[in-house]
């Protein structure tokens, strides 16, 4: 795996009344997917500090949680697979010198006050779903998304070579997206699609291994019009049924 050479995001002051950009990528990852590239993470900024962001009950309490800080983003769950941490940090701190304080706007988070830095959230690895009356075994959607500085070119480019990094490790070429359950393919219109959908090379073995498989199933309320429709997936392209 090439390894790319990504700069140290610049910490920049803020713009008093404006809100960071966000950059996203809508991904569906195994977990070995998930944890390749958090590992390239790791490897690219070695002295990183990352943070599990609050759960819902935290944000809402009026005393602020505490921070805890950590080295990794693959501390292993003790009661999953090895690697695989299910509420282990998430968020990705790029300048561990700089002092962390919590804000409480909507809820509890961490930031710097008066400054802007990048802020990669990474999501959480989730192994897949067990099929059950309501769908088919599946991984769901995530999203990997990072916060930067309003119309910095600097910050923007950084992003990029994230984004850049991540494309090692999925492809964002256009599956085959099926109704479910008796998975008939939805007219596609030519071209490549209005908002990708990156998938993990990983998450696409796991789809070619079972033919009732999906990636990024979606639920879809019943309704008399869609007696037989529960939902919608991804199949990979060769491997469609």
């Amino acid at each position: 795996m090439r390894k790319l050479k990504i700069d140290q995001p610049e910490i920049v002051k803020e713009a008093p009344g404006v809100r960071p950009s966000m950059l996203s990528r809508l991904v569906c990852l195994s977990p070995l997917d998930w944890k390749l590239f958090a590992t390239a993470l790791e490897d690219a900024f070695p002295n990183a500090l990352y943070s599990r962001a609050p759960t819902i009950e935290e944000s809402r309490r009026d005393e602020r949680p505490d921070i805890h800080l950590e080295r990794t983003l693959c501390r292993p769950d003790p009661s999953g697979p090895a690697g695989i941490a299910a509420t282990g940090p998430n968020k990705m701190h790029f300048s561990p010198a700089t002092e962390l304080i919590w804000e409480n706007d909507f809820g509890w988070d961490f930031t710097i006050e008066g400054l802007y830095w990048p802020q990669l959230v990474v999501g959480r690895p989730v192994p897949s779903y067990p099929a059950d009356a309501h769908g088919p075994e599946y991984i769901r959607e995530g999203q990997i998304r990072i916060d930067i500085a309003p119309h910095h070119k600097g910050h923007a480019r950084f992003a990029r070579q994230i984004f850049r990094l991540l494309a090692q490790f999925t492809t964002n070429e256009r599956q085959v997206r099926v109704r479910y359950p008796h998975y008939e393919p939805f007219p596609e219109p030519p071209g490549p699609p209005l908002f990708g959908l990156w998938i993990g090379h990983d998450a696409l073995r796991w789809a070619r291994e079972d033919s009732k498989r999906l990636l990024a199933y979606e639920r879809s309320p019943m309704s008399k019009r869609t007696p037989d429709y529960l939902g919608y997936g991804y199949r990979p392209k060769d491997a469609v049924v």
